[in-house]
């Protein structure tokens, strides 16, 4: 198993996975706990892990399994806007990676750290986003962009630049 950051939660983390767990427990599934947990923390944090493992039935090498295999789930801190970048066959003729390849450069993050340092984004690389007629494509949260272009990849990063200021202020 890949070693895991934050293996001691802080009291508050400890209390928001107990409470995660007193609410879900009745339901005795693995997939209803890490998705508490990633809705909770934004991730599913190394001692999350541990804590299902030692109040469940569910090792933590099948945890880390489930985790690792089905790409909602994440096992670093992501940004909060995601990304998804679309490798799909009509994205890929459209250029997609070399569109994926600009909006890593212009964010500052590669393949191995798809989060930017501010936490204001992740990318993600997804199959397909099921838009071929859009492509190539992009989605940020729930948005899908559509024939996207450098220029495009400019304009939307800063459109949610901008709206991330606007909140602190």
């Amino acid at each position: 198993m890949q070693e895991q950051e934050n293996l001691t939660p802080s009291p508050e983390d400890l209390t928001a996975l107990e409470q995660v767990f007193e609410r879900f427990s009745h339901e005795n599934s693995l997939m209803i706990y890490l998705q508490q947990v990633q809705a909770v923390f934004g991730y599913v944090p190394g001692y999350a892990i541990k804590y299902i493992a030692e109040n469940t039935l569910f090792s933590e090498s099948r945890i880390y399994g489930v985790i690792t295999f089905y790409s909602q789930f994440s096992l670093k801190p992501v940004g909060k806007n995601i990304i998804k970048t679309c490798n799909g066959t009509a994205c890929h003729v459209g250029g997609s990676k070399v569109l994926t390849k600009k909006l890593r450069s212009i964010l500052k993050v590669d393949h191995e750290n798809p989060t930017t340092e501010d936490r204001l984004f992740t990318v993600q690389d997804v199959a397909c986003l099921g838009c071929c007629a859009l492509a190539p494509a992009i989605m940020v949260n729930d948005k899908v962009y559509g024939s996207i272009d450098v220029d495009k990849i400019k304009a939307i990063v800063e459109e949610y630049r901008r709206a991330a200021e606007a909140e602190e202020v």
